[in-house]
């Protein structure tokens, strides 16, 4: 089983991927992960439970979900759950046209989206007030066909859908943050979040990451909360309790052995650290998913 979170997608060769799955004809459920892709999501069918960072929703039919770059997310099954259909757009918000005319840049807003500010689940109510379906529909036809100059298309249904939910946070008072980190600290955290995704159950310190990019401790941790909303030690213990999780789920191990997996030559306090990102202790997770 690979550990790790980060699931790669290329730039260059898949920009866009646009597709309608379902969990009777493919893998199910979706372990936790991430990626430096926006992912949208409009249910067809069934109530599958979705988690965006440390938030977890129930989708009805008719809902719609917003995975922001570089959030950790999963998807599976709810006590009700039978079969799963929801359409799936992935794509790289630097495809995203910008015009100097545009009151919004659209990729810097979806690069500082905070899920916990933000809503990302749109309920099937607020999914037909935008009237998303048919832009769903027009997405998966023009991905299908790519007929002539669809991604033209693609880059406006996909501007329309990004500006419909930034109007909708406004109108719910829920403002994107303006603060960010200068353009040339973007790298160095982009290849950060990585190593710690490689190296989670090893020693890592905000010291130790800060001296790899050559920043001092206070530019580091001041930059790093900027980009990813919590301190340092809050994204590793994130990382090790989301890798534990998918080991919970996806395989028989102890959760001795889990918790030494991840960084914790403690069980006890690993248990504690579970509980208290997740709510639940990890017996409790792993007999829930039974």
């Amino acid at each position: 089983m690979n550990n790790n979170l980060y699931e790669y997608i290329d730039p260059i060769t898949s920009p866009f991927e646009a597709f309608c799955f379902d969990s009777q004809k493919d893998r199910f459920p979706i372990p936790a992960h991430w990626h430096y892709y926006v992912e949208l999501l409009y249910i067809l069918e069934g109530t599958p439970t979705l988690s965006i960072d440390d938030t977890t929703c129930l989708c009805a039919a008719g809902s719609a979900v917003l995975f922001p770059p570089k959030c950790v997310h999963s998807i599976g099954f709810s006590n009700s759950s039978g079969r799963i259909r929801y359409h799936v757009v992935k794509f790289d918000p630097d495809v995203l046209p910008v015009c100097k005319t545009d009151a919004l840049n659209l990729r810097s807003c979806l690069h500082s989206i905070d899920t916990s500010v933000c809503p990302c689940f749109f309920t099937p109510q607020q999914s037909a007030s935008m009237e998303l379906l048919p832009v769903f529909e027009e997405i998966m036809r023009e991905c299908d066909k790519k007929a002539y100059g669809y991604t033209m298309i693609l880059t406006a249904d996909l501007r329309k859908i990004v500006v419909t939910f930034v109007r909708f946070w406004q109108k719910g008072g829920h403002s994107l943050s303006q603060l960010g980190i200068h353009p040339s600290y973007e790298l160095s955290f982009d290849l950060i979040s990585e190593y710690i995704d490689t190296h989670y159950f090893e020693d890592l310190t905000a010291s130790k990451l800060a001296s790899m990019c050559n920043m001092s401790h206070s530019t580091f941790s001041m930059n790093f909360r900027r980009r990813y909303g919590m301190t340092c030690k809050e994204y590793i213990t994130a990382t090790r309790i989301n890798v534990a999780e998918n080991m919970l789920l996806f395989s028989s191990h102890d959760i001795a052995f889990i918790a030494q997996e991840v960084g914790y030559s403690d069980c006890s306090y690993f248990i504690r650290c579970y509980k208290q990102r997740k709510g639940i202790t990890p017996m409790q997770a792993r007999k829930a998913r039974r």
